[in-house]
């Protein structure tokens, strides 16, 4: 049962109660996404997530990872566009601890100046380590470019606005952007809304601080851009424009993307991989960044077979709109009722999902509600959805030795 409760400052508590189990998570969302990173400065609210957890209310850096670590949390932080986010799972009876800790961690952190160094120094190792992960690299790419200024910036950062971002700059950036107005605090897993009501009203309640100015309009552009690389490998990155969350088509978008790439049966990996041997890798994924709902794929490939990988990839994208099977929807079907399965079982994935909900939808899906969808769908709704939001107006974007060209299905075969 999920209940969802709006305290006096703005702050919005959702909790889904799940008795059948023994632990709990919790997902809080701030309004510090990097879209609100100052200007030349991309990569402040990562630092802002490490330097939070190095001092707060009574503890220290030590102190804080001790307190936890006797909770037995396993805790995470992430930004995205939107909103940075401090997670969380542990046994359900020590949750509203956990939730204590971090009121102190979000509201009344130390920020200590002799840590802050530390914190950046973190920052440009972890960008330094995508050097090691070209697939990480390459989204982030094709995300920014996709998305531009100041969407689609890089919420790891950007090496040389890192180096020059100021401990003054931190501080400012906390005080204007950890604000009850815009936050989200999601709890599942065992726990009694009742009671985390009560306790999160005196944890929170009193918290203050000014709403958010508006955001400027969202805009996706499509543009081929090339990072060269003189490697043995090439990695390519392509978005194109889908349906978010609100919109009435979302499942079919995700059928229609499970088609493409939901198995070994899928047809990326049949076409491109399978038949063709053109890529090591290769895949696609439905996507909500920011507000704006995207395809994102993904192929790996050599400098010799890159092209023809790229070539076939867009051919399998556009030829969804010649049709699909009744067998292809079916394992669709089966995939996204075995992610839903696994969402279920695991409370952090439910405290996400109520967060994610709650903020683009206003209210929270039941898992019953989403499988009804899904079982709903049918070969004419998604091939309907394809039509209409045809693949197309592509932004690519690859790693590798030489520029690639980037073709429609249509120009390939005249």
């Amino acid at each position: 049962m999920v209940n969802i409760h709006k305290l006096s400052n703005g702050m919005i508590l959702v909790v889904e109660s799940l008795p059948e189990v023994s632990s709990a998570a919790f997902v809080f969302f701030t309004p510090a996404g990097v879209v609100r990173d100052p200007r030349e400065r991309t990569g402040t609210a990562a630092v802002l997530t490490e330097l939070v957890y190095r001092g707060a209310g009574q503890w220290d850096s030590r102190g804080i990872s001790e307190q936890l670590d006797q909770l037995g949390l396993h805790r995470h932080t992430s930004v995205s566009s939107l909103h940075s986010s401090f997670s969380g799972a542990l046994v359900g009876d020590n949750v509203l601890r956990a939730l204590e800790m971090h009121a102190d961690i979000l509201r009344r952190p130390s920020l200590a100046e002799d840590q802050f160094e530390l914190c950046r120094e973190l920052a440009l190792q972890s960008l330094d380590s995508l050097d090691d992960d070209p697939r990480q690299k390459i989204s982030l790419v094709v995300n920014e470019k996709y998305l531009g200024y100041p969407y689609g910036r890089p919420a790891p950062g950007k090496k040389e606005e890192l180096e020059q971002l100021q401990y003054d700059e931190i501080k400012k950036h906390w005080e204007n952007c950890y604000t009850p107005e815009g936050a989200i605090l999601a709890v599942a897993g065992k726990v009694d809304f009742d009671e985390i009501k009560d306790k999160v009203e005196s944890y929170f309640g009193d918290w203050q601080g000014e709403a958010l100015n508006d955001l400027p309009p969202e805009s996706c552009q499509s543009v081929n851009y090339h990072l060269a690389n003189e490697g043995a490998q090439v990695h390519i990155g392509l978005m194109y424009s889908s349906v978010n969350y609100n919109h009435p088509d979302y499942y079919k978008a995700l059928a229609a993307v499970s088609v493409l790439s939901g198995g070994m049966g899928s047809r990326l990996f049949t076409e491109v991989r399978e038949k063709r041997g053109l890529c090591y890798a290769v895949g696609a994924a439905h996507r909500v960044i920011a507000n704006q709902g995207a395809v994102g794929c993904y192929l790996g490939s050599t400098p010799e077979k890159a092209q023809e990988g790229l070539d076939v990839m867009i051919a399998e994208l556009e030829k969804l709109t010649e049709g699909i099977t009744e067998e292809e929807l079916g394992r669709a079907k089966v995939g996204l009722r075995a992610s839903l399965v696994m969402q279920g079982e695991s409370t952090g994935a439910r405290a996400s999902n109520c967060a994610a909900d709650y903020f683009y939808r206003g209210r929270v899906r039941s898992l019953e509600e989403i499988e009804q969808a899904v079982l709903a769908l049918t070969v004419e709704d998604v091939v309907e959805h394809v039509r209409q939001f045809r693949p197309g107006n592509f932004t690519v974007a690859t790693i590798g030795p030489k520029e690639l060209i980037v073709r429609s299905l249509e120009t390939m075969q005249s």
